[in-house]
C-alpha cells in the first residue's frame, strides 16, 4: 500500500526489526528473516540465558542484538558494536524500536587508532577493514575513517561484573579482534562465536593455524554448532577450506 515505507517485522522469540527497501540485509533475507545464519541463531537460543551479558561485535542492523536482548531479559545486557556509519543509523533505530541500549560506533581492532573502513557495491553486510576477494577495490567502493578500539577498551568501559558471550562477525578481522581482547578473555572467560572464511581471513593475513595456536595459548576449545541436532561437535578436517563457517570457542 505504501511501497517506500519501512516494514516492521516481528522476530521469532520476541522483538521487531526494521526492513527498508534497498537495504542489503532486507534484500538478502526477506521474507526468510528468521532463517538468517541458523547456526548462530541456534547457538544463541542454545546457550544464552536470562541475566547474561552479551557483546555483538559487527552487529549490522541488529538482528542478533535484538535476539540476545529477549534471551537475557531485563537482568542481562547486550552491547552492540558497529563500524559502518550508514549501518549504525538503522542499528540504533532498531535498538530504540526494541527499547534498549545505544550502539557503540567503532571498528574493533588489535590496537587503538583511526582505521579505514571499506564497503563494496554489494552493501554494508560486507563492510571490512581490508580489500580483497570479498571487498573488491573498484570505483564503486565506499570508504570512511572510523575509530578503532580494542575489545579490552570497549569491554573495560562497560564496568561489567560478568561477560558470557561475544559474537564477532567483522569480515576477516575476527582474529585481530581477539588479539585486542586478551585481558577480557582471561578475566571473564566468555564463550565466543566468530566467523571464519577463506574469502575474508586472507585479506588480514590470518589463517586457521594461527587461530588454533591462539586457542591453545589461551585455553579455548574449538567447536561447531549443529542447529538441527542442537549440539556442539568437533569441526571436520576440511574446516579451513570452507568459504565461511561460524566457529564456537569454549574456554577449557
Amino acid at each position: 500500500l505504501w511501497p517506500g515505507a519501512p516494514l516492521i517485522w516481528p522476530l521469532r522469540g520476541g522483538g521487531k526489526i526494521t526492513l527498508r527497501r534497498g537495504n542489503p540485509f532486507t534484500y538478502m533475507f526477506f521474507p526468510g528473516v528468521d532463517l538468517y545464519e541458523p547456526e548462530v541463531a541456534g547457538f544463541f537460543r542454545y546457550y544464552v540465558r536470562p541475566g547474561m551479558n552479551v557483546i555483538d561485535c559487527g552487529a549490522n542492523v541488529g538482528f542478533f542484538s535484538i535476539m540476545a536482548r529477549y534471551l537475557v531479559g531485563p537482568s542481562g545486557s547486550v552491547i552492540s558494536i558497529e563500524a559502518n556509519p550508514e549501518t549504525l543509523k538503522l542499528l540504533q533505530e532498531n535498538l530504540e524500536l526494541n527499547n534498549f541500549g545505544k550502539a557503540i560506533h567503532c571498528a574493533v581492532t588489535n590496537a587503538p587508532g583511526d582505521v579505514e573502513l571499506f564497503m563494496p557495491a554489494a552493501g554494508d553486510v560486507y563492510s571490512s577493514l581490508r580489500t580483497g576477494t570479498l571487498v573488491p577495490n573498484d570505483a564503486q567502493l565506499k570508504r570512511w575513517k572510523v575509530i578503532g578500539r580494542t575489545l579490552d577498551d570497549v569491554i573495560g568501559s562497560q564496568n561489567l561484573e560478568r561477560l558470557d558471550l561475544i559474537k564477532i562477525d567483522i569480515e576477516g578481522g575476527e582474529l585481530d579482534a581477539l588479539r585486542g581482547g586478551l585481558v577480557s578473555l582471561e578475566r571473564y572467560r566468555p564463550v565466543l562465536i566468530i566467523e571464519y572464511g577463506t574469502n575474508t581471513w586472507p585479506s588480514f593475513g590470518a589463517t586457521g593455524d594461527q587461530l588454533l595456536e591462539f586457542l591453545q595459548a589461551h585455553r579455548y576449545d574449538l567447536y561447531l554448532y549443529d542447529a538441527q541436532r542442537r549440539t556442539l561437535h568437533a569441526p571436520p578436517a576440511d574446516i579451513w577450506q570452507r568459504t565461511y563457517e561460524n566457529l564456537v570457542l569454549v574456554p577449557h
